[in-house]
């Protein structure tokens, strides 16, 4: 592999040769598929736009982000800057490299994105902004050609299982209780952390070799810390969302045009404030301590973005649920608009 990826080194190179101004460009697209961006941006989606879009695609997005933190663990694959001095490194990344996050969380996130829209455009908007963002890590220098690769397969495979699984998989939730479906969001957050874990004890006795070290900076491509932050947030939303559809309903996005502004205004707030807020004040390096505080604090992110704040905005009057009847939805995760 290691061959394999001094062998790709040409193709960093090639980009980052191109034209000067090439790295500051792609250091704005890249963050079209960030953590922060998917944080700040997403929920527009599910407030003023489509509920159960939005849904799905937090779905889609936190389970891509979850497998990509497996595979990465599993396979340990080193990023370009860190195996050669040639290439300059545009940002700096503390976890494996291959498959890209990038690569795979944008084809599963903005390739579910084309298909709730059902529009040629979309899918056409999809293709160029995955293709641009791909590019972007190439040029940063913090992946390989087979990173992108793989990670473009990968979230055009989890695209296609979700399609096939998401009707079948949302009626049979739909006859549980409200309490096992809670339950369910719980232990399944669970389980992404455990498979992680898992790839984590697979690798004991693994140290990084001291040439990747001496180029990499301050790593830790074995921490658990992401996929903590996945698990919260997937339990925190999906519990969220079950509890409001059982007790109230679901937040009806469509409606209002001002209001929709003044929502995502509103329920951006409450998420900066878990975000930065809990993030200031919560203890670091305190081992399994830190990691539960972690979880905690995104699962109250997730918990506000498809609970809390609707119940918020409809107490000030920009934003109303209403039942969820039978005939209105077919599944938990599929909607009839």
């Amino acid at each position: 592999m290691i061959a394999i990826n001094q062998a790709e080194i040409a193709v960093n190179l090639f980009f980052q040769s191109l034209v000067p101004w090439l790295q500051s460009l792609m250091q704005v697209i890249t963050l079209l598929g960030s953590e922060i961006f998917y944080i700040l941006f997403m929920p527009v989606i599910y407030w003023c736009v489509d509920a159960w879009a939005g849904l799905r695609i937090g779905v889609v997005l936190l389970s891509s982000a979850s497998l990509n933190g497996f595979f990465k663990i599993l396979l340990k694959g080193p990023r370009p800057y860190w195996i050669s001095d040639k290439v300059t490194a545009g940002a700096h990344e503390s976890s494996f490299g291959i498959p890209s996050g990038h690569a795979m969380n944008s084809a599963s996130v903005w390739g579910w994105s084309a298909v709730e829209a059902k529009s040629r455009r979309a899918y056409w908007a999809a293709v160029i902004t995955v293709a641009l963002i791909s590019i972007s890590r190439l040029v940063l220098g913090v992946h390989f050609l087979s990173d992108i690769l793989l990670g473009l397969v990968l979230g055009v495979l989890l695209i296609l299982i979700f399609g096939k699984i998401q009707q079948p998989l949302g009626g049979w939730l739909k006859k549980q209780s409200l309490t096992t479906q809670i339950l369910l969001a719980f232990v399944s957050s669970l389980l992404f952390i455990g498979l992680s874990a898992l790839a984590v004890t697979l690798s004991d006795g693994w140290q990084m070799p001291a040439d990747w070290a001496s180029r990499a900076g301050e790593v830790n491509p074995l921490s658990l810390d992401g996929v903590i932050t996945t698990a919260g947030l997937w339990f925190g939303m999906l519990g969220g969302f079950a509890w409001l559809r059982e007790r109230r309903g679901v937040l009806q996005s469509k409606s209002g045009t001002w209001q929709r502004l003044l929502r995502y205004v509103v329920g951006i707030a409450g998420v900066v404030a878990v975000y930065a807020g809990l993030g200031a004040v919560l203890p670091k390096n305190l081992g399994l301590i830190s990691a539960v505080l972690r979880y905690l604090r995104y699962f109250l992110m997730g918990l506000w973005i498809s609970c809390l704040s609707p119940l918020l905005f409809e107490k000030m009057k920009i934003g109303r649920i209403e039942p969820d009847f039978e005939g209105k939805s077919t599944a938990p995760f599929s909607s009839k608009n």
